[in-house]
Parts: C-alpha cells; sequence; structure tokens
C-alpha cells in the first residue's frame, strides 16, 4: 500500500491507525531483527530503534508523536522582560518615538535574547504587522571606494530636524516665547572611505553656517594628520544653495561662486557637486543620516539645545569606535592605522553661531 514509513506516515491522518501501524513494526522487528524490519519498511535502522525503545520505557503510549517543544528552554524570556519591553515600547509609541530592537535594549537594559525574540514582543506591544521580505539589492558596483584613503573624499549635507515628529513640540517658538530647541538643521560631514562623522547644528540652513562649520570645524580637524594631503581631498555636496549657485538663475551671467566653494578651492581640491536629481549621489551621508535618527534624535528624550548636543555626542562616540559590519572595522581604527596617529583631537557635536 505504501512504498516507505515516510509515505505512510504523511497519508495517515488517524492518530489510532498510525499507532497500529508502528506497532506492527516493532513485532516485525522483534521477529526479524532491525535490519530486515528497516528493509522492509523502507527506512532507517535508527527510525525502528527509536520506536522500539519508546514502546519498551512507555509502551503502547510511547507510540504516540511528542511535541518537539522543550520542555525547559533556560534561555526563554522572562515574564518581567516581557513587561519591560511591552511598556518601553507602547510608552515610545506614545511619544512618537522611532522603535528598533536597538533603542529598546538601550532603554531596558535587556542584553540577553535574540533580536527576532525581542522584536517580536516589540511588534505585539505596538500592534505591529511583520514586514514582507524584499529581495536584496546590490546597490552597484562600490569597488571604488575600497580604493580611498580616509578624508580623501567627503560628502557633506543637511539634515532637516523638523521633520522628525517627537522634535517637532519641542522647537523654540517666538509666539508662545517657549525656548526650546533652536537648531533646526544639521550639517554632517562622512568621511567615504572609513564612515566617520562630524556634525554641528545651527538656526538656519545657509551658506554661511556651511562655511562656518568648513572653516571653524573640518579644516582645523583635518590638519592634524600630518600624511594627509588636503589638496588631495574633493568636498561632495548637492547643488541646495548652501552650498553652491552653480544652478542659480543669473539672467545669462555666470553665477558668483559661493564661500562655501571659494574655502574649499583654496584650502582643498575641489567642491564636486552632484549631478541634478542623483537620489544615490550622497548615499554615505544620507545613510548616516537614516541611522543617527533612528536610534538617537528620534529616540532619545531631546528637548532643547543642550539635550540635543548631549544625546547626539553619546551617540558619536558609541559610533565612531563600533565596528561597522560592512567595512570590518571601527572609523577610528581606520584612521589610526592609516596616518600613524595615535591622539585624534576629534569635533564633537556642537551648536554653530554667526
Amino acid at each position: 500500500m505504501w512504498s516507505s514509513y515516510q509515505e505512510m506516515y504523511l497519508n495517515i491522518n488517524n492518530d489510532k491507525l498510525l499507532i497500529e501501524k508502528r506497532l506492527e513494526m516493532i513485532r516485525h522487528a522483534n521477529e526479524t531483527g532491525i535490519k530486515k524490519a528497516a528493509k522492509f519498511y523502507n527506512c532507517s535502522k535508527n527510525t525502528i530503534k527509536k520506536w522500539l525503545k519508546r514502546y519498551n520505557v512507555y509502551g503502547i503510549d510511547g507510540l504516540v508523536d511528542k511535541s518537539r517543544k522543550p520542555n525547559n528552554s533556560p534561555r526563554k524570556i522572562k515574564q518581567e522582560d516581557i513587561d519591560k519591553i511591552t511598556e518601553t515600547s507602547i510608552t515610545a509609541k506614545e511619544k512618537k518615538k522611532h522603535i528598533t530592537v536597538k533603542n529598546i535594549r538601550k532603554a531596558t537594559n535587556i542584553t540577553s535574547y535574540s533580536d527576532g525574540t525581542i522584536n517580536r514582543y516589540i511588534n505585539k506591544a505596538i500592534g505591529k504587522k511583520k514586514n514582507r521580505k524584499h529581495n536584496p539589492s546590490t546597490g552597484g558596483d562600490v569597488s571604488w571606494k575600497q580604493k580611498l584613503l580616509p578624508w580623501q573624499l567627503i560628502q557633506i549635507d543637511i539634515k532637516y530636524l523638523t521633520d522628525i515628529d517627537n522634535l517637532k513640540p519641542y522647537f523654540a517658538n517666538e509666539k508662545n516665547n517657549y525656548i526650546g530647541i533652536k537648531c533646526k538643521y544639521e550639517i554632517t560631514a562622512r568621511d567615504v572611505c572609513t564612515g566617520a562623522v562630524i556634525v554641528a547644528y545651527c538656526e538656519d540652513k545657509s551658506v554661511t553656517y556651511t562655511t562656518i562649520f568648513l572653516n571653524k570645524i573640518l579644516y582645523p580637524f583635518l590638519k592634524q594628520f600630518k600624511n594627509l594631503d588636503l589638496k588631495k581631498i574633493t568636498i561632495q555636496t548637492d547643488n541646495g544653495t548652501e552650498f553652491t549657485n552653480k544652478y542659480k538663475k543669473t539672467r545669462g551671467k555666470n553665477p558668483q561662486k559661493t564661500t562655501f566653494t571659494i574655502f574649499i578651492e583654496e584650502k582643498f581640491k575641489k567642491h564636486k557637486t552632484n549631478i541634478p536629481g542623483h537620489c544615490t549621489a550622497d548615499s554615505d551621508v544620507e545613510t548616516f543620516h537614516w541611522s543617527i535618527e533612528r536610534d538617537c534624535l528620534a529616540w532619545d528624550d531631546i528637548v532643547d539645545d543642550q539635550t540635543l548636543i548631549k544625546y547626539t555626542t553619546e551617540y558619536i562616540k558609541q559610533y565612531l569606535n563600533t565596528k561597522i559590519k560592512t567595512r570590518g572595522y571601527t572609523p577610528i581604527e581606520k584612521i589610526k592605522e592609516t596616518y600613524e596617529i595615535d591622539n585624534i583631537i576629534y569635533p564633537m557635536p556642537q551648536t554653530l553661531h554667526i
């Protein structure tokens, strides 16, 4: 009727009949031996041994299929930890914070359990449905990045803080005389080679602030590396007026260079601007923008400029000394190794003033 034990097992839906067949298998093995029984039922000898052992120990009850769920799991999550995850997730959702496993671990100090386990209870707490899997994208050829030295190519961009939901209630408001977060913009410089970043905050999105960022923060920082040729450094930006006048309408005349571009051409190699509409040209710095928003700006309790600097400083310190999985090293390690320097004076987040 069936060509093998497996076929029999898959096609019998009656538990009583399945037990009877296993009992026949055991009697056949007792009469002819395990090897012949395994050949007769077209299964392994271990299958025969398993049912023989269970029958000898438990009798007919031993022939019933057992649940594969372990009786005792030493890594089973504790109820008190489930309560912590649930409470923290619900509170974060009410405050419109960005919830991730990493942020929940930071808030609850829970270091045990897998990310999947914690994420399961986060989703249950906030009522989030499981995301559908998408085919991973290769992102194109990035082998050229491996040929770069630290700080040879630096991407600079502006991040709006005003579109982060949990920060919106705390921005300074002249009408209500509310003094909260005055800095609405983040200027970020990211080294394409190492992933190292330098950030500063300002009240206005203008070429004045981006030039101050170059003059007061980035340039003094890069000067400390004796083996770094500043004239080989390219600064890459988009075409916003806080960086360039390249596409500004001038009624047929050549647009004047911004102070930002002039400073770069005096101190560095060149100011490279992206092709208009190129959505991935600034992918390195944009990736960091998403990371700092997810794990800091949209998570920590930032209510004014002081707490903004406090929490972003903590984040940057950890970020610079954490190994980037796709690169295999920490940003600080790579910089020290390349330029043979032990003590780096690294600029932490700060507010810029005119």
